[in-house]
């Protein structure tokens, strides 16, 4: 019983995440909530596939608190996070 237990929340866990990122997700962007920061790629691109495969690109660009909610928002552009934050919230 403690394993099923404890499986649902690894998987509720997981699935959370996801479920969070995506609200900020806006027209031709991906989004990832990662240590309380909002990641910002361009939907489908090679930073997307990296940043999911290898975790944060060694350059990122990061404006502290200016995602929804406050968050700081980093990408691995500095293109790609000005064009996000231009769409608005």
């Amino acid at each position: 019983m403690k394993k099923v237990l404890v499986t649902s929340l690894m998987l509720a866990g997981l699935f959370s995440g996801n479920v969070l990122a995506n609200e900020y997700d806006k027209p031709g962007f991906v989004t990832e909530v990662e240590d309380g920061r909002l990641w910002v790629f361009k939907a489908e691109s090679e930073e997307l596939k990296q940043f999911k495969e290898h975790g944060e690109p060694a350059k990122q660009f990061t404006i502290i608190g200016a995602g929804p909610e406050g968050m700081t928002v980093k990408a691995a552009s500095q293109e790609t996070l000005d064009e996000y934050l231009k769409l608005g919230k």
